[in-house]
């Protein structure tokens, strides 16, 4: 009889077998990955998909990686720009070869920039975390707790980082598709331009009906929208439904099927037409965010108050015509 292989532990995620030598990385509550990942063992080599918002969280990955499939770390497929994915780069060995699209590497320096400015000026985040706390100790709605809490959470978790943050891009890049042949399996990386930003990647395990969509998919969560085409997205979205795949890994909330696209599909239509509606009506950012939207997405703001706020005012701009270009 075989025996079960023991999954590695990590405070920051939570692993979930997939298939042989597959294997989902849910961030947890309460830890420094903030995104979720993935590993695969092709059978000559590894990929891990996605870094983390953290070295910490992306070294516990790493660590993961090496010991389920006994080898290092081959490659490290970056889906997008945001951080989150990609924060924890520095924790993988020189000899791992970091790879994205073209328009994601060339986008890299802007969007951590952030992360710079932090390192130069401590003082600023300590600020800023003290300030939540403050805010905490007198906000009486439940979901914008829950938000603060989480940036709480956050906030610590780059102040700690900081003295020893250091960024590292990739040194390779792609358009379109790239494939890796393994001797266990096969696996596409493929680019999606326009989405969730101006360039996203996906993993496709066709052998396996597995999916590793980053940030294309937050599944039972609300959905970050502020840097997104709406219409681009929801196509994308629509055509991974028609994707020969059972298991879906999404960037954030939890292992999803077709229907859980779907239902992401009607979240992106369903603020568009509430923010298209407030504008007709000439109501101001300000009162739109007093607007709601049904069952289940209404529940799908707790804890992230912040992005609907940010996703209502993003819209409102490009809706109404008042966006920045």
């Amino acid at each position: 009889m075989k025996r079960k292989k023991t999954l590695p532990k990590s405070e920051h995620f939570e692993l979930d077998p997939l298939a042989d030598g597959v294997y989902a990385a849910a961030a947890l509550p309460g830890g420094k990955a903030f995104s979720n990942g993935g590993i695969v063992d092709l059978g000559d080599q590894t990929l891990v998909f996605d870094a983390f918002e953290t070295p910490a969280a992306a070294a516990d990955l790493r660590s993961a990686a090496e010991q389920l499939t006994g080898r290092p770390v081959s490659y490290l497929i970056i889906s997008h720009c945001h951080a989150d994915h990609w924060g924890g780069n520095q924790a993988f060995a020189p000899e791992t070869s970091i790879i994205t699209t073209h328009a994601v590497r060339a986008e890299m320096p802007d969007a951590m920039g952030w992360m710079v400015d932090l390192k130069e000026n401590p003082a600023e985040l300590a600020e800023a975390i003290q300030e939540e706390r403050e805010r905490l100790e007198t906000e009486e709605d439940e979901r914008t707790r829950a938000s603060l809490q989480a940036s709480i959470t956050r906030m610590t978790g780059w102040q700690e980082i900081l003295p020893t943050f250091e960024l590292r891009y990739p040194e390779q890049t792609f358009s379109g598709k790239l494939m890796f042949y393994g001797t266990k399996r096969v696996a596409e990386l493929v680019e999606v331009a326009p989405a969730h930003t101006d360039s996203d990647a996906y993993l496709l395990l066709p052998g396996d009906r597995i999916v590793f969509m980053g940030d294309l998919g937050f599944l039972q969560r609300q959905p970050f929208m502020v840097y997104c085409d709406p219409q681009a997205w929801a196509s994308q979205l629509e055509r991974m439904e028609q994707l020969d795949v059972e298991t879906f890994v999404p960037g954030h909330g939890p292992l999803g099927t077709k229907a859980d696209l779907a239902l992401q599909r009607q979240y992106i239509a369903l603020l568009e037409e509430l923010v298209a509606q407030a504008v007709s009506e000439g109501l101001t950012p300000e009162e739109t965010l007093k607007k709601t939207l049904p069952a289940p997405f209404d529940s799908w703001l707790h804890g992230s108050m912040r992005s609907w706020e940010a996703n209502v005012r993003s819209s409102h701009e490009r809706l109404s015509g008042t966006a920045e270009t």
